[in-house]
């Protein structure tokens, strides 16, 4: 073997080992990377209140990128628009809460194909908004953005850039970043259902202290009171014993009646608070039952028109249409100074709709101003309704005049809020 031939394969060799040096290098900085995501994505499970979590994405992804600046756009799903949520580094905080159209620029490029992007000169890309360069203070040359996906819904965009020259995103930065951001998009949504539930928990709580405090006056006003005449009356009994027992029959007979009233107001507020017979026999004769009480109890008018026989609903339809007609006459009640309630139930096989009606004739009011300062008013009555409507899928509606009565309507599909399994029953 000639020399010239051992000294070509030492170089061959020598660059077989550089090149195993290179790809080696790259693996350890791909695994370095790859356990950087795996710490953060252990911080990002532990984190969930958003606006938090949002930061310690960006945070996560700039370093993982060993990037010179980032950002983290949302989708508003309402308007279709991707905002600004977080921005990381190069003072371009001043664009959060900045909206682009879903199909602009390129982090919308990223939002309507769901691919990734790298663009190694973001001057030279037209999609890119110099607006947006110019709020960062430095240069901007390369850029990667990548969509965030959860379960096939699109939440974001995440995007880092490079500030220095000769610094660019290739394929092994485009896979980590995509890695980083479908575990982001979980936690996102994870954070977003934890929010819900604690404004749904939010919610229970002050419905459940509305229900004491209603509880508490309707008590006040009725049987108490009650209670305390009756306490007076036996004591004026006792003493009449003595004096002139002849008259004792009669103010027994009066406290007799008085205390069967004071029964059926306890009975009634037993009935709103959990109407067995709703679970039993279905919502009509928890209505018929209902308005029968509130003939008994109350000084007004209240009909209940069914137009013809229907299906049983889903339990949690029944209780839902049962607690908007309860909320829209205990409202009667209270406000409009009303003489007459009337509940109707229509339902439409061919529509497949069931329209339930609650209208009064009372002083009625301009609802216009009322919702404008109902956020003020310390009551939840008028949301409760609407939430119980979209609960089963139904439409809610309310009309009032001055001096014309209100109007409570709720349209509720049949088909799907038909009792369908024993569960539902």
């Amino acid at each position: 073997m000639s020399q010239k031939t051992v000294n070509d394969q030492v170089e061959q060799l020598k660059a077989e080992i550089s090149g195993l040096k290179q790809a080696l290098q790259k693996s350890q900085e791909r695994i370095n990377a790859l356990n950087v995501i795996n710490e953060v994505d252990r911080s990002l499970t532990l984190e969930l209140s958003l606006d938090p979590l949002l930061h310690k994405i960006l945070a996560g992804a700039v370093n993982v990128m060993d990037a010179s600046a980032g950002s983290l756009l949302l989708l508003d799903q309402v308007t279709d628009e991707l905002v600004f949520a977080v921005v990381e580094g190069g003072a371009g905080e001043s664009l959060q809460g900045t909206r682009l159209k879903r199909d602009t620029g390129l982090a919308g490029w990223v939002a309507t194909n769901r691919q990734p992007l790298i663009v190694d000169d973001v001057n030279q890309d037209n999609r890119y908004f110099k607006s947006i360069a110019d709020s960062f203070d430095f240069k901007l040359t390369s850029l990667i953005c990548v969509p965030m996906v959860s379960r096939h819904k699109l939440i974001g965009v995440l995007q880092v850039i490079h500030s220095a020259d000769g610094r660019y995103f290739g394929p092994v930065e485009e896979e980590l970043l995509s890695a980083f951001a479908s575990k982001a998009a979980i936690s996102i949504e994870n954070a977003r259902l934890y929010e819900s539930l604690k404004e749904e928990r939010d919610k229970l709580v002050i419905v459940e202290d509305e229900v004491r405090k209603r509880l508490a006056h309707d008590l006040h006003d009725g049987p108490t009171q009650f209670v305390a005449a009756m306490v007076m009356n036996l004591n004026f009994v006792k003493e009449l014993l003595d004096r002139a027992p002849e008259h004792v029959p009669a103010e027994v007979e009066r406290n007799i009646e008085l205390a069967q009233k004071t029964l059926r107001q306890l009975r009634t507020l037993l009935f709103d608070l959990r109407p067995v017979i709703l679970e039993t026999q279905g919502l009509v004769p928890a209505l018929e039952v209902y308005v029968e009480r509130l003939r008994e109890t109350e000084k007004m008018d209240v009909e209940l028109h069914v137009a013809h026989k229907f299906k049983r609903l889903s339990k949690r339809a029944e209780i839902a249409i049962f607690a908007v007609i309860q909320e829209a006459v205990n409202n009667a009640k209270k406000y409009a100074r009303t003489s007459t309630v009337e509940i109707l139930i229509k339902p439409d096989k061919a529509q497949d709709r069931l329209t339930v009606t609650v209208q009064d004739n009372g002083r009625g009011f301009d609802l216009h101003t009322t919702q404008k300062s109902y956020d003020k008013r310390g009551s939840i009555g008028l949301v409760n309704m609407r939430e119980r409507a979209e609960a089963i899928s139904g439409q809610f509606s309310l009309w009032s005049e001055v001096g014309r009565g209100t109007t409570v309507q709720l349209l509720v599909p049949l088909t799907e809020n038909y009792v369908n399994s024993m569960k539902d029953k």
